[in-house]
């Protein structure tokens, strides 16, 4: 009965150190399973609005009635005024066929709501008219505080209780952009002369908001 008692108990403590290895084993697959998961993971966006302002009598649009002819490489300002707004002409063959707004200006009044453009400093170009409209402009900063890129396809901004719009489609129209990690990317909207409150963004199925200052 001895033998067997010490059989027995030989057998079992046999058992349980294969137990034990099987344990850790499995243990050391599981955690390196969940390593390989984490490593293949593709990063959660990380991202953070550094400000959100609106801004009053701004330049929110403008009209080419005269393209004019004879123009080179110069810029515009708006008509008679002091204020801030201007912008780079682009030019094909001496006609105007668009701007580069460098500053949409600010405070500009409402009465009259549409101002003309002039040319600074001496051109050789004539007949060039450009018409300005005024009204509110929502700036915001969003920064890409993560490890992976953002599209701003795939990015949202909620203005208020209106409906969505897309981070690509800014003033300048729809403009697909890549935000870097560590850059910043200016978002410009026509508010359609409302003075907005709150703006969130969502960016992968995240969102933060930010109050309109």
């Amino acid at each position: 009965m001895g033998s067997v008692a010490v059989g027995a108990m030989v057998v079992g403590t046999s058992l349980l150190v294969v137990f034990a290895l099987a344990m850790a084993t499995l243990e050391a697959q599981v955690e390196d399973s969940i390593a390989q998961i984490e490593a293949t993971a593709e990063p959660i966006a990380k991202f953070s609005i550094q400000n959100a302002d609106n801004v009053e009598g701004a330049v929110v649009s403008f009209s080419i009635n005269n393209p004019g002819t004879g123009y080179s490489p110069g810029q515009v300002e708006v008509n008679g005024s002091a204020g801030s707004f201007l912008a780079n002409l682009q030019i094909s063959g001496g006609i105007v066929t668009g701007l580069e707004v460098l500053n949409y200006g600010s405070s500009y009044l409402y009465n009259p709501s549409l101002y003309f453009l002039e040319v600074v400093g001496p051109n050789t170009g004539v007949d060039l008219n450009i018409s300005v409209n005024i009204g509110k402009l929502v700036f915001a900063n969003v920064t890409n505080d993560g490890s992976t890129d953002i599209n701003t396809d795939f990015s949202w901004v909620f203005i208020d209780s209106n409906s969505p719009v897309n981070l690509s489609s800014g003033i300048v129209g729809y403009s697909p952009d890549t935000i870097f990690p560590g850059e910043t990317f200016e978002f410009i909207h026509d508010n359609s002369n409302t003075t907005a409150n709150n703006l969130a963004l969502t960016i992968d199925g995240r969102t933060i908001v930010s109050s309109v200052n």
